[in-house]
C-alpha cells in the first residue's frame, strides 16, 4: 500500500476512535506506534508492518459489514475478533485478544517514568475533559502550575541522580495531598501541573500554600534548600478558554519568580473580555507622580481592557501610570489612558508588563477608535 493510503488508513482509524466508545487513546496510532505493534498489543501476534497494514485495512472493511449484520454500529474490537477468528483463522480463541492488556499498556503510555505521576500526554488528554465538563455544568476549574526553584543549579552541584530523586520526592509529597478527584501531571522537566476540578480561586491558592509549607518543613528538602514557586489560575474569573487558563497560570507563576521565588502567585480576575486590536502605538509613559515621561515605548495585544509593553525598567505590580498613546496623523491628537500594572514577566534584560486600564470599556473604545482610524489613514 502506497504512503497515502497508508495515511488515509490511519487517519480512519483514528476517526473511528476518537470518540473512546471503543476505549482506545486517539494517541494510539500516532507517529511512534506502528500499525503493527498496534496489532500485536492486541493479539499477540507478529506481523510485518506491510501485512498489518493489510490486515487493518480488511478489520475496518469486516467491521462496516458487520454493522450491516446486526444493525448497528460494531466495534473495533468486534470486527477484530471477528475477523481473526472467522475469516483469517489466525486465532483459535477470541479471547486472545486480550483488551485488558491493551488498556494496561495504554495506560503505561500515559505515566511518566521517573515520578509514577501522569505525563504531558496524560494532562493535554484531561485537562481538556475537565475543561469541557466544569464549562458544560458552570463549575469552576482551577489549575496551579508548580516550578522547583533554581533547579538547574541543584543538578549541576548535585548531579543528576540527586535532582531525580528530588523529582519523585516532590511528586510523591503532592500527591499524597490532593483529594481523590485533584490530578497530578508532570508538566515538563522541573515543573508540575496540578489539575482542580470544581475548585475556586481560594480554594487553589490555599492547597497551593499548603503543599509549599509542607515541603519547607520535610528534612529532606529544607536541609538540602529545596523550594518551589507557583502560580495557579481558574477558570472563568482569570482565562475564558483552556488555553488562556494555562497561560494565565505561567504568567502567575513568573510573577512568584519574579517576587524572590518560594511563593505561590495568583492570575488576575481580570480574564480577557475584549477582542485585541489589530494596531500597535508608540506610548509615553508617566510613572505614578512622575511628570517625566518615559518614551520609546510600544504597545503590544491592545484592547478594551488593557494592554502589555516591553521596557528594561522595572516597575512593581499595582503601580498605577498613564499611558499616552502617540498619534501618527501630525493633525491628530494623542489620547491618555490611566492603568496599573498587574503581572509582569522577566525576557533577558528586559520586562514584559501587563496593565488594566483604570477607565470604563465604552471611555477606552471611543479614545481608541480615534487613535485607530489615525493610524489607518496614516
Amino acid at each position: 500500500m502506497i504512503e497515502k493510503d497508508s495515511e488515509r488508513l490511519r487517519q480512519r482509524i483514528l476517526r473511528l476512535t476518537a470518540n473512546g466508545s471503543n476505549g482506545v487513546f486517539p494517541e494510539s496510532l500516532g507517529d511512534t506506534k506502528s500499525f503493527a505493534s498496534l496489532l500485536e498489543t492486541f493479539v499477540h501476534l507478529e506481523f510485518t508492518e506491510q501485512e498489518a497494514i493489510e490486515h487493518w485495512g480488511k478489520i475496518l472493511d469486516n467491521m462496516e459489514a458487520l454493522s450491516e449484520k446486526i444493525g448497528r454500529r460494531a466495534s473495533v474490537y468486534l470486527s477484530l475478533v471477528d475477523y481473526f477468528t472467522n475469516e483469517n483463522h489466525a486465532l483459535n480463541s477470541p479471547m486472545l485478544v486480550e483488551v485488558h492488556v491493551f488498556r494496561q499498556t495504554e495506560r503505561l503510555a500515559m505515566i511518566d517514568g521517573l515520578t509514577g505521576i501522569f505525563n504531558r500526554r496524560y494532562m493535554d488528554l484531561i485537562l481538556r475533559k475537565e475543561f469541557n465538563r466544569c464549562d458544560r455544568y458552570g463549575k469552576a476549574l482551577s489549575i496551579c502550575i508548580i516550578d522547583i526553584d533554581d533547579f538547574k543549579a541543584v543538578n549541576d552541584s548535585r548531579g543528576h541522580l540527586f535532582g531525580d530523586e528530588v523529582l519523585r520526592e516532590i511528586a510523591s509529597l503532592i500527591r499524597g495531598t490532593l483529594r481523590e478527584e485533584d490530578i497530578l501531571c508532570r508538566y515538563g522537566g522541573e515543573e508540575f501541573l496540578l489539575i482542580l476540578p470544581e475548585t475556586d480561586a481560594e480554594g487553589a491558592f490555599t492547597l497551593a500554600e499548603r503543599i509549599r509549607n509542607t515541603v519547607n518543613a520535610v528534612p529532606f528538602f529544607k536541609d538540602n534548600g529545596i523550594t518551589f514557586s507557583g502560580g495557579t489560575a481558574t477558570y472563568p474569573s482569570s482565562a475564558y478558554d483552556m488555553i488562556s487558563l494555562l497561560e494565565a497560570a505561567d504568567r502567575a507563576l513568573y510573577q512568584a519568580k519574579f517576587s524572590g521565588k518560594d511563593c505561590i502567585a495568583e492570575a488576575t480576575e481580570e480574564r480577557r473580555k475584549f477582542g485585541r486590536y489589530p494596531r500597535s502605538w508608540d506610548i509615553v509613559i508617566y510613572h505614578e507622580k512622575e511628570t517625566a515621561p518615559r518614551t520609546g515605548l510600544r504597545t503590544q495585544n491592545v484592547s478594551l481592557g488593557g494592554l502589555q509593553f516591553e521596557s528594561a525598567t522595572s516597575f512593581c505590580v499595582d503601580s498605577s501610570m498613564r499611558f499616552v498613546f502617540v498619534s501618527l496623523d501630525e493633525g491628530g491628537r494623542d489620547v491618555e489612558i490611566p492603568g496599573k500594572i498587574t503581572w509582569v514577566k522577566k525576557l533577558g534584560n528586559k520586562f514584559l508588563y501587563g496593565v488594566a486600564f483604570l477607565e470604563a470599556p465604552r471611555e477606552i473604545e471611543a479614545k481608541l477608535d480615534c487613535c485607530e482610524h489615525t493610524f489607518q489613514e496614516a
